[in-house]
């Protein structure tokens, strides 16, 4: 399992598309392998197993002065800069939604998102 995570940064854009966010409090990725156990005849331990496909599971946390209606959609593809390298989550779809509010702090909205691939992309000479 691998975790990329931003909490404040003024080097680090987020786009939905090629649209910019902005309000976002709080980032995160999360990758993890998935697994099937190979088990052998009448053996009820498994012989290997064998990795497959990624999953990714992002969280996005946005103060909720603003709305984005892109994230309603499903299949759209969710960018990460981080100077000269590009992350981005393509397929993205919104398993959920919440709205947080605590007293003497701002309201934010917390999403919960899945993607079925990611690909990181270094820009060379950009700039």
């Amino acid at each position: 399992m691998n975790e990329f995570r931003i909490t404040r940064s003024k080097d680090i854009g987020l786009y939905i598309n090629d649209e910019q966010l902005f309000g976002v409090t709080e980032f995160r990725a999360r990758s993890e392998y998935g697994r099937y156990p190979i088990y052998e005849y009448l053996s009820g331990e498994p012989h290997a197993v064998v990795n497959s496909k990624n999953t990714y599971e992002l969280h996005l946390t946005v103060l909720s002065l603003f709305h984005y209606a892109v994230t309603q959609e499903s299949g759209f593809t969710l960018s990460v800069t981080d100077g000269d390298t590009v992350y981005r989550y393509d397929g993205c779809t919104v398993v959920s939604s919440s709205r947080g509010v605590k007293a003497g702090k701002y309201v934010v909205d917390e999403f919960v998102i899945a993607a079925t691939a990611m690909r990181k992309q270094v820009q060379e000479n950009a700039g």
